[in-house]
């Protein structure tokens, strides 16, 4: 099969979405004859066929990487049960069997190719959705509220899209894990939770001291700190981005309701006391990579710092003190990762994922939010939104909406695509962490965010974002040689590797090292 006839299959599969395409493979021939998509069914005579196809794939040898890399859709695979140990065994296997450097050149040259006619595969097939929606009343009597200034077409459109999700939405709440208590939320948190989490009247004041209990008392903090002007999004404006001073500011949250452009403003630091809950403070992974690497000697150079050498127990490793004269050598402010989230009546965010594969929690300060989210969250709703977008809301199967109120706290999992709707002036206080259930997660979340770019969130991948997954694998690595943790819990991040396309930048091709690190610590235990 001819480059040209590979990367035309690939974009009819795309393009056709949620239409299964079979796996057809010649265990004789040099060529894959067409990617594969399917979701396996074990009650389902045909799917069992193709299950056992799939154990074929061991006599495709030095082919089994050209798969990997072709294979957009391959997260469907994560239905199959114990199959990220099923691909850990593969992948060991395929270990024994190199691909031969002309091949591997070959399987480059495609995956390039394929990167470049991505653009334009995930244009076309959002003007093909786009094309079957027909929206007869814009603003049906589900909607929260109704803007009565700026008819111009920008903050109609996105009413119309308000409109649309509101009316998909379902009734019963099977698609929320509710939770009233710290023991029922540490046993989600300690597993790779699938569905968003919620609890009514969490963040009582007392557990929200030291921060802006209201939209003045905010700007006037900011004031005493220096600053001047926050950066904004107007989309009723084509020039969306931009900073607005703290008077303007002030002026437009006092004006008279609907008489001004909505406005958000999504990017405020945290400056002021870190108020993260405990119980997530308690599973970062982040967090705790940043404890372990601050009691080591600092890095000669910023490069030294990506390389991390691997710990072990010889007399010349250096080290670790709990002493308080001993100097930290890394960052332990968490302020990058939380954030205050300011928005004033009618400010309306479309179907989006938070940035760098994070688990994102958010509590409402003052006001109220409205937080649109899959019925059914899955790893498939990830890879939806990186294909379409925010334009066709239409290809999930339905939604839920919840209210949230000051206090409340909502928890949403790596990758989680949600919309958010704001009825009345509020001030929202939110973060986001890193568990090491959902590190496999988070990491094919970056990836899919890496080949999306804006199509799957608002925000860019930063190089910080790529420095903390090094340190959280530095982490994972030495955790795993020390016996503290089971290998089995991470077989998920050893079968993220296959996300990845070709790689960009020294950070990722480090992530990729350690990752494969990783995989050849769990298979000594194997041996």
């Amino acid at each position: 099969m001819s480059h040209s006839g590979l990367l035309d299959s690939i974009s009819h599969q795309r393009e056709r979405f949620g239409n299964d395409l079979k796996l057809h493979f010649r265990t004789n021939s040099h060529k894959i004859h067409v990617a594969f998509q399917t979701t396996y069914d074990p009650s389902n005579k045909e799917q069992q066929r193709v299950a056992r196809q799939l154990t074929g794939i061991r006599a495709l040898g030095d082919y089994i990487w050209i798969l990997a890399v072709t294979s957009i859709r391959y997260t469907k695979f994560r239905t199959m049960k114990n199959f990220d140990m099923q691909l850990l065994a593969l992948r060991t296997w395929t270990k024994d069997n190199p691909i031969p450097a002309p091949l591997e050149a070959e399987a480059n040259s495609i995956l390039l190719q394929m990167e470049e006619k991505q653009t334009a595969i995930f244009q076309k097939s959002r003007e093909r959705r786009k094309t079957k929606i027909n929206h007869q009343d814009t603003l049906g009597p589900g909607l929260p509220f109704q803007l009565e200034v700026n008819s111009n077409a920008l903050p109609q459109e996105k009413l119309q899209f308000l409109d649309t999700i509101d009316r998909m939405c379902k009734r019963d709440q099977t698609g929320i894990a509710r939770v009233t208590c710290i023991d029922e939320l540490n046993d989600h948190l300690q597993r790779p939770f699938g569905k968003p989490i919620l609890w009514r009247g969490y963040a009582k004041e007392p557990r929200l001291h030291g921060l802006p209990l209201s939209i003045p008392e905010l700007l006037q903090k900011l004031r005493l700190l220096g600053i001047d002007s926050l950066e904004v999004y107007n989309y009723a404006r084509t020039d969306s981005n931009y900073t607005e001073t703290l008077d303007n500011i002030l002026d437009h949250f006092q004006a008279p309701p609907g008489t001004r452009d909505p406005l958000n403003f999504l990017d405020i630091r945290n400056f002021f006391a870190s108020r993260v809950p405990v119980e997530i403070n308690e599973v970062d992974l982040l967090r705790l990579a940043r404890r372990r690497h601050g009691t080591m000697p600092a890095p000669e150079s910023k490069k030294s710092r990506l390389h991390v050498a691997p710990a072990d127990n010889s007399a010349s490793e250096p080290k670790r003190s709990a002493s308080k004269s001993q100097k930290l050598h890394t960052l332990m402010d968490a302020a990058d990762h939380e954030f205050l989230l300011l928005s004033s009546q009618g400010s309306i965010s479309t179907l989006h994922g938070d940035t760098a594969g994070g688990a994102t929690f958010i509590t409402v300060i003052s006001g109220r939010k409205l937080w649109y989210l899959p019925r059914n969250m899955d790893r498939e709703a990830s890879e939806i939104l990186a294909t379409f977008g925010s334009s066709t809301p239409e290809t999930y199967n339905g939604f839920i909406k919840i209210e949230l109120l000051p206090g409340d706290l909502l928890i949403m999992p790596p990758g989680c695509p949600h919309a958010v709707a704001t009825p009345e002036h509020t001030l929202a206080f939110g973060g986001s962490f890193y568990t090491l259930p959902h590190l496999g997660s988070s990491l094919r979340v970056l990836a899919i965010q890496d080949r999306a770019g804006t199509i799957f969130s608002n925000e860019d991948i930063k190089e910080q974002d790529l420095i903390n997954f090094i340190e959280m694998l530095v982490t994972c690595k030495d955790l795993l040689q020390e016996n503290i943790i089971p290998p089995e819990l991470l077989a998920s991040v050893v079968s993220s590797s296959m996300c990845w396309g070709a790689v960009k930048n020294k950070q990722q091709r480090r992530i990729q090292e350690l990752i494969q690190e990783i995989q050849g610590e769990i298979e000594k235990r194997f041996d």
